[in-house]
C-alpha cells in the first residue's frame, strides 16, 4: 500500500482511537487533579474571564488546527474521491463593555489545504463589528459582517463541470431595537445582505459564469411579546423579505426576483435555567416575478429547545420549515424542512462527549426533484488545560434523491487542537 493510502487510513481511524483513549483516561485520572470548569452546557470554559484585559477591553486570541479525512469530497454518487484536508483557523476578538454600551470586534480566517486535490484549497476570511446601546426600557443594536467564503465542488449550485470551488463575498448589515412597556415588549430588526460570486473554470477550459447568483436580500422583522407568567411569554412575529438578482433574466431566461413573508405565533420558555425553548408556527408565502415559477404558499414552523437534564448532561432539539434560494435549473426555490437533535455529557470536568443527528427534506419547487439528507455524528472535547482543547468527531452523511446522479454517501473523521487565551 502506498504511503498516502496509509496516511488516509490513519487519519480516518484516529478519532476512533481518541474516543477509546479518552474513555480509558477518564477512568484512571482523578477528577480532583483537574481545573474546575463549568458544566457541559457552558462549553467547558474556565469560570474566570479568558483573554487579555486591556482596561475596559478584553482581547481574546485563538487558533485552531484541524486534520480531516473525507471519503467523498465532491459528494459523488459513483466514483467517490477521498482526501485529507488540513485547516488552520486563527481568530482575534476584542470586546469592550461600558455601563450602557457594548462593543464586539472580531476577525478570523480559515485556510484549507487538500493533500491531493490542491485545486480545492481555499482561504476564507470573516470580519465582524457589532455594538449595542442599553437605554433602560429600550435598546439599540447593530452589526456588520463581511465574509469571503467558498462553495465546494459538489454543492447543488456549483456546476458539475467546475474544476475549483466557487469563491463568493457575503456582506450583511443589521440594525435592530427593543422597547418595553408595562404590558408588552416590542422588537424590530432590519437586515440587508449582498452576495457576489466569482466566475470559475470548467474542465474544458471555458469560463463558468456564476453572476447569475449575485443578489441583494433584505429582511424586516416585527415582533410583539406578551409576558404570561414567570419564565413564559407569548409572541406574534412577521418577517418580510425581498430577493433581487443582478441579472434579469438569467442564463436560463428566468427572472428569479421574489418577495415574501413569514408570520408566526409562538411561545418562549425559560424555566429556572433548566429548559429554554422558542416554539412557533404559522404561514409563509414567496411570490416570484417570473410567472413560470408560480408562488410558494405553505405552513412554517420553528423550534429551538435546550434542556439541561442534569448539571452534566444537556439535550438540544431544533426544527424549521422555510423557503431557501437555489439556482438549480427549473427550480424556483427550495421548500426545506430541517430537524435535528443532540446530546452532550460531561464525563469528567475536562472531558465532554456528544452525539447528534440531523435530517433535511428539500423539495425543489417547479421540478420533481426531492432530496432527503441525513447526518449522524459523534464528538469529543478534551480540555488539556485552560488554554488548550482537543476535539475529535466522526460523521456519516447520506442523501437520497429522486433525481439521477444526486445520491451520495460520505464518511468524515477529524481531530483538532484549539489554543486560546
Amino acid at each position: 500500500m502506498q504511503a498516502s493510502g496509509i496516511s488516509k487510513i490513519c487519519f480516518r481511524l484516529l478519532p476512533v482511537f481518541m474516543f477509546c483513549a479518552a474513555l480509558l483516561l477518564s477512568s484512571i485520572i482523578p477528577a480532583t487533579a483537574q481545573v474546575s470548569y463549568k458544566p457541559a452546557n457552558d462549553t467547558m470554559r474556565p469560570k474566570d474571564d479568558a483573554g487579555i484585559r486591556l482596561g475596559r477591553f478584553l482581547l481574546s486570541p485563538a487558533i485552531t488546527s484541524r486534520v480531516q479525512y473525507d471519503d467523498n469530497i465532491f459528494l459523488s454518487e459513483d466514483g467517490a474521491t477521498s482526501d485529507v484536508i488540513t485547516t488552520v483557523t486563527p481568530r482575534l476578538t476584542l470586546q469592550g463593555d461600558w455601563r450602557v454600551f457594548h462593543l464586539h470586534l472580531a476577525a478570523g480566517s480559515e485556510l484549507g489545504f487538500f493533500a491531493d486535490s490542491t485545486d480545492d484549497d481555499y482561504q476564507d476570511i470573516d470580519l465582524k463589528a457589532a455594538a449595542s446601546l442599553d437605554l433602560g426600557s429600550s435598546s439599540i443594536e447593530g452589526a456588520i459582517d463581511w465574509n469571503q467564503s467558498h462553495d465546494a465542488r459538489g454543492d447543488n449550485d456549483v456546476p458539475s463541470s467546475a474544476t475549483e470551488p466557487v469563491i463568493y463575498r457575503d456582506v450583511i448589515g443589521q440594525l435592530g431595537g427593543r422597547y418595553a412597556t408595562n404590558d408588552l415588549r416590542y422588537e424590530t430588526s432590519f437586515a440587508i445582505r449582498r452576495l457576489e460570486f466569482d466566475d470559475s473554470t470548467a474542465i474544458d477550459g471555458s469560463t463558468i459564469r456564476n453572476d447569475d447568483r449575485d443578489r441583494i436580500e433584505t429582511r424586516e422583522t416585527l415582533r410583539a411579546l406578551l409576558p404570561l407568567d414567570l419564565g413564559r411569554e407569548a409572541y406574534g412575529e412577521i418577517t418580510f423579505n425581498q430577493r433581487q438578482y443582478d441579472r434579469v433574466p438569467d442564463d436560463t431566461e428566468r427572472i428569479r426576483d421574489s418577495s415574501g413573508f413569514q408570520a408566526f405565533g409562538g411561545l418562549r420558555l425559560d424555566l429556572t435555567d433548566l429548559i429554554t425553548a422558542d416554539l412557533a408556527a404559522g404561514w409563509m408565502n414567496q411570490s416570484y416575478a417570473d410567472p413560470a415559477f408560480g408562488n410558494i404558499n405553505d405552513y412554517t414552523l420553528r423550534a429551538d429547545i435546550d434542556w439541561s437534564v442534569t448539571r452534566l448532561t444537556g439535550l438540544k432539539f431544533s426544527a424549521s420549515r422555510a423557503v431557501r434560494e437555489t439556482t438549480v435549473t427549473g427550480a424556483s426555490g427550495i421548500l426545506a424542512f430541517d430537524i435535528g437533535a443532540g446530546i452532550s455529557h460531561e464525563l469528567r470536568r475536562w472531558l465532554q462527549l456528544g452525539a447528534r443527528a440531523h435530517y433535511s427534506d428539500e423539495e425543489f419547487r417547479q421540478t420533481t426533484r426531492r432530496d432527503r439528507t441525513s447526518r449522524i455524528g459523534l464528538n469529543m472535547a478534551y480540555q488539556l488545560n485552560r488554554y488548550a482543547q482537543i476535539n475529535g468527531a466522526i460523521n456519516h452523511d447520506l442523501r437520497l434523491s429522486n433525481s439521477d446522479g444526486n445520491d451520495y454517501r460520505r464518511f468524515q473523521t477529524q481531530i483538532s487542537l484549539k489554543l486560546e487565551m
